[in-house]
């Protein structure tokens, strides 16, 4: 299981049911959740003692990713359901990933060559917070930048996770991306971001070839598998298919105290 988040935020809880972090939401209600910007509960957790941990009822909302391909256990606890999400994930041999690609995403990334756009490793955290916030900004969805520069901080220390940026041929950054290992032999894309052009070409090229340079480097680097994360968007979802990504299914798990559900029904109707 990566560590990184275990040091990044001093809530978090590392054991057998998995990782997570305590905290509070809304009016003072208490929760376990899946930690910030974490795919899942890590793929050494227990499913015994997960379902054993959300059964205690210790606080009154629980919300838990389970990694890409686990089974949803048979024997949730009262007031737990599941919910269906997927990832997307393409399969690493000695055979050059790009082969995997759809023409069209192959032919982007020949034309960024042609017209001189570069791919080079990053450790300027400042401009990686911006690319991912930038992301997020577009999709109106809240991030706390302090929190990820923490974090990032603290995954770029891990032999097993790289950062790259795509610059145009002036220099100017287009895209980024900071990709980690997750101890099961899975390279994955969990942050990414990009400086948007009036044209829009110009980045999706960009972000073509930092996708080409980071399952380059996991192949290379010996892993078996590039997971893009997921996305409930579905032109993201479609984009990460013409990489020969396959559709790979990971449930979340939810559990609440019957008196917040039908609150929690109205402000998150994703989670039922």
């Amino acid at each position: 299981m990566n560590a990184a988040w275990d040091r990044a935020f001093d809530s978090c809880t590392h054991d057998a049911a998995g990782r997570r972090v305590r905290t509070t939401l809304r009016f003072g209600i208490q929760a376990f959740t899946t930690p910030p910007w974490a795919q899942d509960v890590g793929h050494d957790f227990n499913s015994s003692k997960l379902t054993q941990l959300m059964s205690k009822g210790e606080v009154p909302f629980m919300v838990f990713d389970l990694p890409a391909g686990t089974a949803c256990p048979t024997d949730l606890p009262r007031h737990t359901w599941a919910t269906e999400r997927h990832t997307r994930q393409s399969s690493l041999t000695e055979e050059d990933p790009v082969e995997t690609w759809s023409s069209h995403r192959k032919k982007q990334l020949r034309r960024a060559e042609r017209e001189g756009f570069f791919c080079s490793e990053c450790k300027d955290l400042d401009l990686l917070v911006e690319l991912h916030q930038a992301a997020r900004t577009r999709k109106g969805l809240n991030s706390d930048g302090q929190a990820l520069h923490d974090l990032l901080a603290e995954l770029l220390k891990e032999e097993d996770t790289h950062a790259w940026v795509v610059r145009g041929p002036q220099g100017d950054p287009l895209a980024g991306g900071v990709f980690h290992g997750s101890g099961d032999g899975r390279c994955v894309y969990g942050f990414g971001g990009q400086f948007r052009k009036s044209d829009g070409r110009s980045t999706s090229r960009a972000s073509v070839m930092l996708i080409a340079q980071a399952m380059r480097h996991a192949a290379r680097t010996g892993k078996s598998t590039f997971d893009f994360g997921g996305s409930r968007d579905p032109g993201v979802d479609r984009f990460y298919a013409e990489f020969g990504a396959g559709k790979v299914i990971k449930w979340k798990l939810i559990r609440t105290a019957w008196w917040l559900r039908p609150a929690l029904r109205w402000v998150r109707p994703d989670l039922f």
